[in-house]
């Protein structure tokens, strides 16, 4: 299906590790792939995967009337892990209503930009998307590998087969993870090579580019894409992501964090679904992080997620370890 055009909804898309858009407005902000800091390593339990970032974000549009709901966390607090955002709108016989949610191990969205009146109905956009990003600090040189379940439904019942009006729903999943010696041009390659470079400039080459992705497999980030229009009205859609994350050791000149000699992991995981026109896309009850494998182990549930924990007593009396030059050997720096 060629691309829909979704270009003025109002979105703050983050489809990244740990950095949050500038700004909410009628652009789509670049991936901003970030680093850790010392004082965040610093709180991390060894061993202990934990959510750095979530957002759930639901908007739409009716005759150009733009209307969002939701947030970008950054550190959520564990009240925060689980959240949603709903956001929906009626005039002309037109109805338009979006939905995300985020968990602790999950993402839902769906998107559904109706006319039932009137086939060929335009001027109705909706959009649901949201992101988790999980970080961790183990004291292994190892893969990591995830499994992600995705299952939901595309239909198109409008009749509007041509121009950048016509009818038609999306749904972009990804789940990313952390290369040795990762930098932001390193993952940014990654997107490039699954046909999404747009994610380093953001704006509306990005939704046009997720409103059109298909499928791509490579080691560390795996992306599932599908379309409906009035040429294939219905998909169901049951499949599995697979990523693996590899650590980066984190090598300190003075030995003053538990993180010293320890390996960063990075995992993310994106669910986007967006309707126009007649379109609709549900999935609200999955991504699910299914399991979980370490180096050569056998596979198991994805339950032990924690907060961010506050600094403790002990991190506060080294609250200047950031000012101490922590350096790493894999060009991470903390």
């Amino acid at each position: 299906m060629t691309p829909l055009r979704l270009a003025t909804l109002a979105l703050s898309l983050t489809a990244a590790f740990v950095h949050p858009p500038a700004s909410a407005d009628a652009t789509l902000p670049p991936i901003g792939l970030g680093m850790p800091n010392a004082s965040n390593l610093y709180g991390l339990e060894l061993n202990q995967w934990f959510v750095a970032t979530n957002e759930a974000t639901a908007a739409t549009i009716i005759d150009g009337t733009i209307s969002q709901d939701g947030a970008w966390l950054k550190f959520p607090s564990v009240a925060q892990l689980s959240h949603s955002a709903t956001d929906s709108q009626a005039a002309n016989d037109k109805l338009a209503s979006a939905f995300a949610r985020v968990g602790p191990t999950s993402l839902g969205a769906s998107a559904s930009a109706l006319a039932p009146l009137n086939p060929t109905a335009i001027s109705s956009v909706a959009v649901g998307h949201s992101f988790v990003g999980y970080w961790a600090m183990l004291d292994q040189d190892t893969t990591v590998q995830f499994d992600l379940k995705l299952d939901g439904h595309l239909a198109t019942t409008g009749d509007r087969a041509l121009g950048a009006d016509r009818s038609g729903s999306a749904v972009t999943a990804f789940v990313v993870g952390s290369q040795a010696n990762f930098t932001a041009e390193s993952q940014y390659a990654l997107f490039k090579t699954a046909g999404l470079d747009a994610f380093e400039v953001g704006g509306d080459p990005l939704l046009q580019q997720l409103v059109a992705a298909h499928p791509s497999t490579q080691t560390h980030l795996d992306v599932f894409g599908a379309q409906s229009d009035t040429m294939g009205r219905s998909l169901d859609v049951d499949t599995t992501l697979h990523v693996s994350a590899n650590g980066t050791r984190i090598d300190c000149q003075t030995p003053i964090s538990p993180a010293c000699g320890r390996y960063f992991y990075m995992v993310g995981a994106f669910l986007f679904t967006g309707a126009q026109n007649g379109g609709a896309a549900d999935f609200s009850h999955t991504l699910d992080v299914t399991s979980i494998r370490v180096g050569n182990g056998a596979a198991q549930p994805f339950n032990a997620v924690s907060a961010v924990p506050e600094p403790a007593a002990a991190a506060m009396l080294v609250a200047g370890l950031t000012g101490l030059g922590l350096a790493t050997r894999r060009r991470l720096r903390c």
